[in-house]
């Protein structure tokens, strides 16, 4: 019954009610129109046939014009000719009201009869429609379990909503699963961040109040404990930035400036910058880079995710030389970062651009654990990707890989 108020309540269906009162007009006026030419016409025919009869003319469909002639000489004295209008005669009234009720009746039944099939398809419409509404609703409360049915013909207009709104509920439930992937992988990444600042915001704590609580401690002690609290202190800026960055790239929000560069620059920046960490730790560079091999790249957010390759290296491969190069083909250009370090186990290489993957036991916090992530995020930022090649005791070489 409630589904009945509201489709009454809809406005389709008062519409077509209004459309079929307009039709009932129309087919009045058009009966009435009819009715009089054909009264017309027939009455006339009467008139033509009367006065042939007058005439001494056979009462025939079709009177000779002699007869006729005739019949108006003899009716001349009562002004009745063939021109005398038809409304004038006393059977015009009977004979259009004899005409006009069938053609009325006929149009008015054409109408009904339009009225009557439109109005069970608006229905049969209507239904699908509230339908496909309830199932909405449910969608609405509960997505992963909605089942949308696709109603009406193949090609018809509910047919194609209903589809839209499968193609709408299925995007809704990847959107709701992106979203809940989004909220656990943000709860990890801050427990993780907390986790590493924690664990240096323990050391400065046990510092300070080591340095505020002994008197007797040396100077060399002394020293080395507030060395210790500024390298912490250097460490968690270093963290805080870097994760900033990682949120930058994760969501998005970092526009590269795009230019044409030479990509052995690129290489050769990143080995200045990170040289005093390499020259601490006696690693050798080698350098294999050609001119002219350029791409249209970010240089200094390409040259960082160089850097953070080569410090990983430097940080926990325990190698004693790295090497750059660069190379080009009709296909692809390359950047090939080595070492010669301990390598990583095969097991292990799906872990290695995950944040915090970092196995160091340094808690002084050289390494943030971001930097392998932030350096794959920034190469498919640029359209490549970081391939690993690796084995143990024999070194690691990551190829940065761009398609022409």
């Amino acid at each position: 019954m409630d589904r009945t108020d509201r489709f009454i309540n809809n406005r389709a269906p008062k519409k077509l009610l209004l459309i079929f009162l307009f039709l009932l007009a129309v087919s009045a006026c058009a009966a009435f129109f009819i009715s009089g030419k054909c009264a017309d016409v027939i009455v006339h025919e009467q008139i033509r046939s009367g006065l042939s009869v007058a005439g001494g003319g056979k009462f025939t469909d079709f009177p000779d014009d002699d007869s006729i002639s005739a019949g108006e000489e003899a009716m001349k004295k009562y002004s009745i000719d063939r021109s005398i209008p038809p409304r004038m005669m006393k059977n015009y009234g009977s004979v259009r009201r004899v005409i006009f009720y069938p053609v009325f009746g006929l149009l008015a039944l054409i109408s009904a009869i339009w009225y009557f099939i439109s109005l069970r398809e608006l229905m049969a419409i209507y239904r699908d429609l509230e339908k496909l509404r309830n199932e909405c609703v449910k969608a609405a409360d509960d997505s992963e379990n909605a089942v949308i049915t696709l109603y009406g013909e193949d090609l018809g207009s509910v047919h194609r909503i209903s589809d839209a709104v499968e193609m709408l509920v299925d995007r809704l439930n990847n959107t709701k699963f992106s979203l809940s992937s989004e909220q656990r992988y943000l709860r990890v990444f801050l427990t993780d961040l907390s986790h590493q600042i924690k664990t240096s915001l323990a050391v400065v704590r046990l510092n300070t109040d080591m340095l505020t609580e002994l008197d007797d401690l040396s100077e060399e002690r002394r020293e080395k404990l507030s060395d210790e609290i500024q390298l912490n202190l250097d460490g968690m800026e270093r963290l805080v930035i870097e994760a900033i960055k990682f949120a930058k790239l994760e969501a998005n929000a970092v526009e590269y400036d795009m230019q044409e560069s030479d990509l052995s620059a690129v290489c050769q920046l990143a080995i200045k910058r990170i040289s005093p960490l390499l020259r601490k730790k006696n690693i050798t560079v080698r350098t294999q880079l050609p001119e002219n091999i350029t791409m249209l790249c970010d240089k200094s957010w390409l040259c960082e995710a160089v850097e953070n390759i080569l410090k990983n290296s430097a940080d926990h491969s325990g190698c004693t030389e790295v090497s750059a190069e660069v190379t080009a083909d009709p296909v692809m250009v390359k950047m090939i970062l080595t070492d010669n370090g301990r390598g990583i186990p095969q097991e292990d290489i799906p872990k290695l651009f995950e944040r915090f993957s970092s196995k160091s036991s340094d808690t002084t916090m050289y390494s943030s654990g971001l930097g392998m992530s932030i350096s794959q995020k920034i190469v498919r930022g640029h359209g490549g990707d970081i391939l690993v090649y690796s084995e143990p005791d024999k070194g690691t070489r990551f190829e940065f890989v761009f398609l022409k």
